[in-house]
């Protein structure tokens, strides 16, 4: 194999490898990428597992002058594309060594028989939905935030994903809170319905390769799988088996209080009183009189801050506890200038909203 290539087009294909690599395996040969060059088609193709999680990358802007195949360690590979300071860096493969060129450098890294890679067919599968890659990669940065990271209920430590006719819904909790955000698919045919779960993991790798946000990315399901389809990238992965939750059963239905947060406001001021929190006191007040609202955070070992905002507030007092965390996670990746607070009483789940396709459930907490 021998190839010349932009730096930055591997270096990013090369770090969506190394993210896909396990963080602890008995096989090295997943901790590497396979690179494949065609000279046939003047392509070089980037794959990756972690037999859970694959992906196939096509690089642009590559000259190959041999075919041939690599298998090296990713983080390496990586870290050497990372630092090199060239636009276009020469790889050559000979035997098991991969040998790396630029003007004033050369490494040599000792590579991986490609017989012991594990196989990573294309998904020949026809796509069940088309959506425009800015408006999926929303829907992940609107959810994923909320998914559990450590938990028993194994399937709530991935996203749900429903669909019904042309409605797509990503639904993601932690048991304390709830992020759903919604989108209307066009083309899609209305009396399709289906549901399953991705790992967090795969969202990740999927955002990752969602760069045009106006390209309009295929999304395939099966049984097991999910295949999502970019011009550049192939990513298929696993899906998780188990029930998840009935999350409408959640969402609150009424409110006695409706109130307009400005989101940056908000934010700021959240940032602030939490500042006085600890680890065993992490709740924060939220106190809402007429025309104002009252932040506070107390912890016996730390000290108490208290923040007011004004605000166009005419109904009656209320007070409300909210983990601080929880509320800087979503306002953080909300991109609207409003947030709207639906509540019922300082017992009960808050409810917010931003816009007609986000709504986010947060469980109180005593402060």
């Amino acid at each position: 194999m021998k190839v010349t290539c932009n730096r930055s087009a591997l270096c990013e294909a090369a770090q969506l490898a190394a993210t896909i690599a396990p963080s602890r395996t008995p096989k090295p040969i997943l901790l590497c990428a396979k690179l494949e060059a065609d000279a046939d088609s003047n392509q070089l193709t980037v794959l990756a597992t972690d037999n859970e999680i694959m992906v196939r990358y096509l690089v642009n802007q590559v000259d190959v002058g041999a075919s041939g195949t690599a298998v090296i360690p990713a983080d390496r590979l990586t870290s050497i594309l990372r630092e090199s300071m060239e636009d276009t860096l020469e790889l050559e493969m000979t035997d098991s060594t991969c040998q790396i060129k630029g003007k004033d450098s050369q490494f040599h890294i000792y590579g991986h028989d490609p017989d012991d890679f594990p196989e990573i067919p294309k998904a020949e599968v026809e796509a069940d939905l088309e959506v425009q890659a800015g408006k999926l990669r929303w829907m992940i940065d609107m959810t994923t935030f909320a998914a559990a990271r450590e938990n028993t209920r194994y399937a709530i430590n991935g996203v749900f994903w429903e669909q019904q006719g042309k409605k797509l819904r990503l639904v993601a909790t932690d048991g304390r809170r709830l992020a759903k955000a919604e989108l209307d698919l066009k083309g899609a045919d209305k009396n399709a319905e289906q549901t399953v779960i991705v790992p967090l993991k795969t969202m990740s790798v999927i955002e990752r390769v969602l760069h045009d946000p106006d390209e309009m990315v295929k999304i395939s399901f099966s049984s097991n799988q999910v295949v999502v389809r970019t011009a550049l990238a192939e990513v298929s992965s696993n899906l998780m088996q188990g029930r998840f939750p009935k999350y409408a059963d959640v969402i609150p239905t009424d409110c006695a209080t409706k109130v307009s947060l400005g989101t940056s406001t908000l934010l700021s001021a959240v940032k602030r009183v939490a500042l006085l929190t600890t680890e065993h006191s992490k709740g924060v007040e939220l106190d809402f009189c007429p025309g104002s609202l009252r932040l506070a955070s107390s912890a016996p070992e730390a000290g108490d801050a208290e923040i007011t905002m004004a605000l166009d507030y005419e109904g009656e007092a209320m007070k409300i506890g909210f983990n601080p965390q929880y509320l800087l996670e979503m306002l953080r990746a909300v991109e609207s200038d409003e947030v709207v607070l639906e509540l019922t009483d300082g017992s009960k789940p808050g409810l917010f909203r931003a816009g007609k396709d986000f709504l986010y459930v947060v469980m109180p907490v005593t402060v």
